[in-house]
């Protein structure tokens, strides 16, 4: 797996561990590899589908909007839910912000939506 790289430095970062309780220390582990194991998957699954379909995915970088690619990685793909917001009303309904573009685009790739 290639995307070790990540709990040194990314998004899932293993060190420092100030904990000193080995249990805790394993369990820290065993969640940052499941986490690990989903961004490795989500990657997977929305590159295949943008190869299948010969397409690519506008619009996940800050500084270029119109710049494309056909190998997000899952950092880039999370960016562009960060802005959902789940609404409870009192009257038990339930509201979400609707999904940008890049959403819309991400979830259809993975044959969510």
């Amino acid at each position: 797996m290639n995307g070790f790289h990540r709990f040194k430095r990314g998004s899932l970062p293993a060190l420092p561990i100030y904990f000193q309780n080995q249990n805790r220390i394993i369990g820290l582990m065993f969640l940052l590899n499941i986490a690990l194991r989903v961004f490795t998957l989500m990657e997977f699954v929305v590159r295949q589908a943008l190869q299948l379909a010969q397409e690519s995915l506008p619009g996940l970088y800050d500084g270029n909007p119109k710049r494309k690619t056909n190998r997000p990685s899952a950092e880039q793909m999370l960016k562009v839910f960060c802005n959902l917001t789940l609404y409870f009303l009192p009257d038990s309904t339930v509201f979400v912000t609707p999904l940008n573009h890049q959403g819309c685009f991400i979830l259809k790739r993975k044959k969510v939506i």
